[in-house]
């Protein structure tokens, strides 16, 4: 998955430099942007996949910024766009300046929890819509086209979704439930894991896997079977000629 980019947008000198750093330790790429005006340039330019806008700055500022991306990034390009939490009521507080800091320091990492969720969904949806390829199998979610070779293949679309899960996570195991999700067969079709009144009967996954191999001929054993918990597509590293 690709770096996720955030771009934080405050007053000068202001309190959200702790969750940057916060993300930048997850590995997220930070963008700091002083005042609306900075903001939109950055926004511009880096195209984040979320903005925190702090509430240090002012309510038109902020209303204003947030028309300005929507206007200027476009549809498919506008990111998440979320506002920075404040500490909550304190009245009756004995120690109110340390109980200030606590409640700032629990609203700082629920926002940094929230932009993490924000970034990985973006980039899910992102995702969705790349070109996968692996040993000469093309698949471009852009024309739903599947190809091997160069040549076309012809896939259901249940067929074409697991495929497009199995090639997205080349070496990683995917459940059978994993797949009926991606697949996107209805909740009261899947057949329950584990469940014995279903152990003798032939899994659907089981049945659309085995036809998506038939069609992949020689390269059908790119689609390996782990035992007791699902699929795995072969890594890049893998070597078909092998086997020959």
């Amino acid at each position: 998955m690709a770096q996720r980019s955030i771009l934080i947008v405050e007053k000068a000198g202001g309190p959200l430099h702790t969750v940057a750093h916060n993300l930048q330790q997850t590995g997220c790429q930070v963008y700091l942007a002083s005042g609306t005006r900075d903001g939109l340039q950055h926004a511009m330019e880096y195209v984040p996949d979320v903005v925190v806008l702090s509430r240090s700055l002012a309510e038109v500022d902020t209303l204003d910024l947030c028309r300005s991306l929507l206007r200027n990034l476009g549809e498919d390009s506008t990111p998440a766009i979320l506002i920075a939490p404040t500490g909550g009521d304190l009245s009756g507080i004995d120690d109110p300046a340390h109980d200030s800091r606590l409640a700032e320091s629990l609203a700082l990492d629920l926002l940094a929890q929230s932009v993490k969720t924000l970034t990985f969904r973006a980039r899910q949806t992102a995702d969705s819509q790349a070109v996968l390829e692996c040993h000469g199998i093309r698949l471009d979610p852009r024309f739903s086209l599947v190809e091997m070779d160069g040549k076309r293949l012809d896939l259901t679309p249940t067929e074409y979704r697991l495929l497009q899960a199995l090639l997205a996570r080349p070496g990683h195991v995917l459940t059978r439930a994993q797949l009926e999700e991606a697949a996107g067969l209805p909740a009261k079709d899947r057949e329950p894991e584990g469940d014995s009144e279903h152990a003798s009967r032939t899994r659907r996954i089981d049945v659309h896997v085995k036809s998506i191999r038939g069609k992949l001929d020689r390269k059908g054993i790119l689609i390996e079977t782990v035992r007791g918990v699902g699929y795995r597509f072969r890594e890049p590293a893998w070597n078909i000629n092998s086997l020959n």
